[in-house]
């Protein structure tokens, strides 16, 4: 498991805070000391204002190294992200960055599995960009019952075997700014929607592992994030498939920096086990170690 990043506390410039369906918004930060540094996995730790006594951790969408700027999806669910979601371009923002662990690379011989639900759509994302600039070749599954933030279309990138046993391929919905980075994806929801697989994310991962011929499933690694409901399933999906795999915990956090350790999370095997702290032991963990 990679180690913690060391932490700054910076100033950013606002540069962009597009809304998006479902109440989303798109936050882009002009950073140009902070964006080589950041990593799929990292996270930041938001000053939303003088009323505000402690910070809010947002994971990081993507990076961008050349033009210094860093991205973050956030959905407006407290006042915290009511008064993010007035920031207008220009402003400068505090935060501290990056906070966490990052996501390991897989094996060679392995194949990425991600698994997002809800706002833990966007570290999947980042990591798909990144492990297929790695020269992996994942594939996302994305559940969500509020509006996609990010355009749907049909998808031309098939899925390596079998199908959702739903429709068609070319019948399948997508997003499509990871169809135009190679990623191959596909969506879910308990809602019913055209091309989308109706039920949970986990209920699709698991149809398609069952369709994939043993060696090619043995080599998948799961990686995971969105509500804990849902990547405890995926945990038991992990283990159903005797799969290995990692999960980015989400939970309230204070300092951001391990002082308070208001934000543990049992991690270990079943009979030892001991608490750690999220936003600096983590926010990744190994899949099987997260006692849920």
């Amino acid at each position: 498991m990679n180690q913690s990043a060391m932490i700054h506390r910076i100033l950013a410039e606002v540069i962009e805070n597009r809304p998006l369906p479902g109440d989303q918004y798109l936050l882009r930060l002009h950073a140009p000391k902070l964006a080589p540094r950041i990593k799929p996995g990292h996270f930041a730790h938001l000053d939303c204002g003088p009323e505000f006594t402690v910070p809010r951790p947002f994971s990081f969408l993507d990076a961008d190294p050349q033009a210094g700027h860093v991205d973050m999806l956030y959905k407006v669910v407290g006042r915290g992200t009511e008064v993010m979601r007035h920031w207008q371009k220009g402003r400068e923002v505090a935060l501290i960055a990056p906070v966490g662990n990052q996501f390991d690379l897989p094996e060679k011989h392995q194949k990425p599995l991600l698994l997002a639900g809800g706002i833990g759509l966007a570290p999947m994302l980042y990591l798909g960009r990144y492990l297929k600039a790695s020269g992996f070749e994942p594939t996302l599954m994305y559940g969500t019952e509020t509006e996609s933030p990010f355009e749907t279309g049909l998808a031309t990138l098939p899925l390596s075997s079998g199908t959702t046993g739903h429709s068609s391929d070319a019948l399948e919905a997508t997003l499509m700014d990871a169809e135009k980075s190679g990623i191959t994806n596909r969506l879910s929801s308990l809602n019913a929607r055209p091309g989308w697989f109706h039920g949970f994310v986990t209920q699709l991962a698991t149809q398609w592992l069952q369709s994939l011929p043993e060696q090619e499933r043995n080599t998948l690694y799961i990686y995971t994030c969105g509500p804990t409901p849902m990547m405890a399933a995926a945990a038991k999906v992990a283990e159903q498939f005797s799969l290995k795999g990692q999960a980015s915990l989400e939970e309230h956090m204070a300092c951001g920096f391990g002082g308070c350790a208001g934000c543990v999370a049992p991690i270990g095997t079943a009979d030892n086990w001991k608490h750690r702290r999220v936003c600096v032991d983590g926010p990744v963990f190994p899949l099987d170690q997260v006692r849920w």
